[in-house]
């Protein structure tokens, strides 16, 4: 089940009309419950969605295990207890993140065991990996790491505690929700709204429209392109160009359904994008790009390094004054995009993609006084418009070439890429008709340029200020009614559908 389906829309129908049946009771976790049980299963299997529950059940445990023990500590003030609680807290963090990494670095062995067992005679059924792993293992990490440190009590219902696991729009591709800012809304009653389902419902329609229309559009190019080895030079830059478009409007594409439908069932997910298309230097970026893994990792992995006690000892070391402040936070930052890109996926392609990052992020923390002294030098005035406008052309440069990495298969193939890239400076091929040549004539091309210039119309006017689900509620029912049903029928007749392009899975699923 895709959420592109008709098969998922129904399904979240179903889920609608039984959940705001039930607003009077104090039933509505519970068909959210069901819901991301259901869901689970169809996405990926019944195996994996018990595999799911017992891990939801395992942090459970030991976060009330380790609640009673921090309680004694303080209560006695034995080390004893305390030294026992961090001892469940490793333990809950082993078998959390233990299960994600196995399942990104480790299916190889499940894979030699069918084999031994084949020779036995003996049949294991596929492993199956449960959808959206990478996502609610970190945000259960992060409610033992505050558990632990007393932000707040352990949850005592497990139901509640398991609804929150799976909800059923963030177990797709996130994001990522801390227990304190989502758990709380399961045990609140929801009521019907028209206004806020209407909201909803445009967030749906505007993230379709990217989805379908947009990156599956794109995708037939770029993946045409890269795959003929005859295109070099300009060619293959101007498909990873389109590739950063293409994975911008497929992850927000879906964040915005996902998005859409928490909306509607008055649920408040943390956003994912601001306008990251503006952004004028990677650090900018990461902070305007999947937000929510970006709090997760600046509150679970940066802080904790940049504050800890043996890496301060370190930069007061550093006779440099400027360096011996920098050095935590830059060292921190390197670790923290390290991370980033090893979650991205498996394979060294991955670690060299946040080694990438890491660069750019911690060399602009180190290097700080030296731009200020070039910009002095050059007498650059960073506040002009040309200059924003070449900082985010410059920064878009930069993530395109990151991208070859985490396109590629691995290394070699990524090497192979770049080196296809500038095989040849001919930039004629880009006007005289050969991109016409792979996958998608003139008119769907045009109409690709039109809806990329769209979103970046748009992200530049979110970011000032203009909010256009907010306007268009302002405006008349007739004109608010043609915009949706223009919008419905641009989906359908626009979208890209068929045997011959398989498009149903969200490129963010994969990692």
């Amino acid at each position: 089940m895709s959420i592109k389906s008709l098969t998922f829309l129904l399904f979240v129908f179903v889920v609608f009309c039984l959940y705001f049946a039930v607003q009077k009771t104090n039933l509505q976790k519970i068909v959210l419950l069901a819901a991301g049980l259901v869901c689970m299963a169809a996405m990926s299997s019944i195996a994996a969605t018990a595999l799911v529950i017992l891990l939801a059940l395992c942090i459970y445990g030991i976060a009330l295990s380790m609640e009673k023990l921090i309680q004694k500590n303080g209560s006695a003030g034995t080390k004893t207890a305390k030294n026992q609680g961090r001892g469940l807290l490793l333990l809950g963090a082993f078998l959390d993140i233990g299960l994600l990494l196995y399942f990104k670095f480790f299916q190889n062995t499940y894979v030699l065991l069918q084999n031994y067992f084949a020779t036995k005679h003996i049949t294991l059924a596929e492993l199956v990996v449960p959808i959206g792993l990478s996502y609610y293992t970190l945000a259960l990490y992060g409610y033992l790491s505050d558990i632990y440190h007393k932000k707040y009590p352990a949850e005592k219902s497990f139901l509640l505690f398991l609804t929150y696991v799976t909800y059923f729009p963030a177990i797709i591709e996130g994001p990522i929700n801390l227990y304190q800012k989502l758990a709380p809304q399961f045990r609140e009653r929801h009521s019907f709204d028209g206004n806020r389902i209407v909201m909803g419902l445009q967030r749906c329609l505007w993230g379709y429209f990217k989805k379908v229309v947009i990156a599956d559009r794109i995708g037939i190019l770029v993946m045409g392109i890269l795959q003929d080895d005859t295109a070099v030079g300009p060619l293959v830059f101007y498909a990873m160009v389109l590739y950063s478009f293409q994975i911008y409007t497929d992850f927000s594409g879906g964040i915005d359904v996902i998005m859409g439908i928490s909306e509607i069932l008055d649920i408040k997910l943390t956003e994912n994008f601001r306008s990251p298309l503006v952004s004028s230097n990677v650090t900018e970026y990461w902070a305007r790009w999947h937000m929510s893994l970006g709090a997760f990792m600046e509150k679970y992995i940066y802080y904790p390094i940049a504050l800890n006690r043996k890496v301060m000892k370190i930069s007061k070391k550093i006779s440099n004054k400027y360096l011996s402040k920098a050095f935590s936070s830059a060292l921190a930052s390197f670790v923290v995009f390290v991370i980033v890109g090893i979650w991205h996926g498996t394979g060294w392609n991955y670690v060299v993609y946040g080694l990438y990052q890491a660069v750019f992020v911690a060399g602009a923390v180190l290097l700080t006084p030296l731009y200020k002294r070039m910009k002095g030098v050059l007498h650059i005035d960073d506040t002009t418009l040309k200059w924003r406008v070449f900082t985010i052309l410059r920064t878009f440069v930069i993530l395109v070439f990151g991208r070859i990495l985490i396109k590629s298969a691995n290394l070699q193939q990524a090497g192979a890429l770049l080196q296809r890239m500038f095989a040849d400076a001919n930039p004629h091929a880009l006007f005289d008709g050969t991109i016409y040549q792979f996958g998608l004539d003139y008119k769907n091309v045009f109409l690709m340029y039109a809806c990329i210039a769209l979103v970046i119309i748009v992200d530049i006017l979110h970011e000032r200020g203009v909010h256009f689900r907010e306007l268009l509620m302002r405006q008349g029912i007739v004109f608010r009614y043609v915009i949706y049903y223009a919008a419905v029928f641009s989906i359908i007749v626009f979208g890209i559908y068929g045997p011959e392009f398989h498009s149903a899975d969200f490129i963010y699923q994969a990692f």
